[in-house]
């Protein structure tokens, strides 16, 4: 859940700075009046560098920590954490997440700093050599020989650079991969702290959103732009410490603000897509006719040797795997919030259809490898493409039919729980095309707003 990161942090009784002071609220003219005064700012700027808060996660649902109702306001009073619209994992980035890449699009923004750990910058498509990560990411895991991160599409289980028992990919390292998110006592990552620093040295603007600019030395940073002779912007509906140094000072919902900005500054905001990928792997095997006998179609004791099939392969097996395992990408839609972005192309009526291999790229049972051959199997496998035992956080269940003369011959089956889902098949030699559908039923959460209510993948023939 969203809380589960706080809840996983150590426990400390010094939250620091100040907790849950009043929200304020500009007068409607008076905030659109300063906002226009912001966007000519942004217009005569050559270099933007922006700081973000947690204040500009709360329109996607998760709770801030230094508000009225924050999370560690709440500890401190001794109430209960505050309520969960979302989860980390299936937040979708505010307008003001899709207006920061538009604004990166235009060549106006050059850098964002975020002490957010949710990875709405990453998600909305802001590249990450454009970004620093002050607190981590709790979908990300380094590895500790090389330090080469990986973004997941699944929450990290632990805080504080601990092992996740993974390993990195690259052949020549293999190094224990750790998780990315910073405890209390942990210190800022250098190298970003450092690329931050130039950027708000060399910046005529540094604009601070949805953060209250409390805890040093993360709070100190914009002011290097102003040291520098730029100019300091802030959007937060609390009182920040740094206000008086402010050229303009904003009261209001960043996403509101950020809406005229970009108005102002005739910048489309992209429209959000959220793509999930998955892997599509198979194997064939040419079976012995003398091993499996004639084939009946829905034969109980043929569906459950068929399952186990290609994982006891035998010395009359000849077997071959497939080099290209098929890549598929689950899309969603737009952000909620983005009034500007065209209607989603994906509807309930028309379903995301996408081929995971080509035709050339599916190897062909060989036919003349024996002279008794009568049947041939294969075996299908989906999963993460993070790992066989990773889980695919958009996907409730699977379900794989057969089209065509298959159809006839091969049952259909339903896949839920743990991954991977595999599924195996023996068929009769006169098959010698198998085309399979495979069906995702989206998790609620995910489709709450009913974007997408299934993604259909269609495999090309073997």
């Amino acid at each position: 859940m969203s809380l589960g990161y706080a809840d996983r942090l150590s426990h400390r009784e010094d939250l620091g700075g100040r907790l849950g002071d009043p929200e304020l609220s500009d007068a409607p003219h008076t905030a659109l009046e300063k906002a226009y005064k912001l966007a000519e700012l942004i217009r005569a700027a050559s270099k933007v560098i922006v700081f973000t808060g947690a204040g500009i996660s709360t329109a996607c649902g998760i709770p801030d920590f230094r508000g009225p109702l924050g999370v560690w306001t709440c500890q401190r009073k001794g109430l209960p954490p505050p309520k969960l619209q979302t989860s980390f994992l299936y937040a979708k980035p505010s307008l003001t997440h899709q207006a920061l890449l538009g604004l990166l699009q235009s060549g106006k923004l050059a850098y964002i700093c975020s002490q957010n750990v949710d990875s709405l910058h990453l998600r909305s498509g802001v590249p990450r050599s454009q970004l620093a990560e002050l607190h981590g990411n709790c979908f990300a895991e380094r590895c500790k020989k090389c330090k080469k991160e990986y973004v997941r599409d699944f929450e990290m289980d632990t805080v504080g650079f601990k092992p996740t028992g993974r390993r990195c990919t690259d052949p020549d390292c293999r190094g224990q991969l750790i998780d990315h998110i910073l405890d209390w006592e942990d210190a800022l990552p250098d190298d970003e702290f450092k690329t931050t620093q130039r950027h708000a040295s060399s910046a005529d603007v540094a604009l601070c959103l949805g953060t209250s600019l409390q805890i040093i030395p993360a709070a100190n940073l914009p002011l290097r732009t102003v040291k520098a002779g730029g100019k300091l912007a802030i959007i937060n509906l609390q009182a920040t410490p740094k206000d008086k140094r402010a050229e303009v000072v904003i009261h209001a919902k960043v996403d509101e603000i950020m809406a005229v900005i970009m108005q102002q500054l005739q910048l489309p905001i992209p429209r959000f897509t959220r793509t999930d990928q998955l892997l599509l792997s198979h194997m064939y095997t040419a079976v012995n006719g003398s091993k499996n006998g004639s084939i009946k179609q829905g034969s109980e004791e043929q569906q459950q040797q068929e399952e186990e099939l290609l994982q006891q392969p035998s010395q009359q097996q000849q077997t071959e795997q497939d080099a290209a395992a098929g890549q598929a990408e689950v899309t969603g839609g737009p952000a909620s919030g983005a009034a500007a972005a065209e209607p989603a192309a994906d509807t309930p009526s028309s379903p995301a259809v996408v081929q995971s291999a080509s035709a050339e790229d599916v190897s062909q049972p060989n036919n003349n490898s024996s002279s008794t051959s009568s049947s041939w199997a294969f075996s299908f496998c989906i999963s993460s493409i993070h790992g066989p035992a990773c889980p695919l956080p958009m996907a409730a269940s699977a379900s794989v039919s057969f089209l065509g003369p298959a159809a006839a011959v091969l049952k259909s089956r339903d896949f839920s729980g743990q991954l991977p889902w595999r599924l195996s098949r023996t068929c009769p030699e006169s098959l010698q095309d198998v085309q399979l559908q495979v069906t995702l039923q989206l998790v609620e959460e995910a489709d709450a707003d009913k974007r997408v209510q299934q993604v259909i993948l269609d495999t090309a023939c073997w």
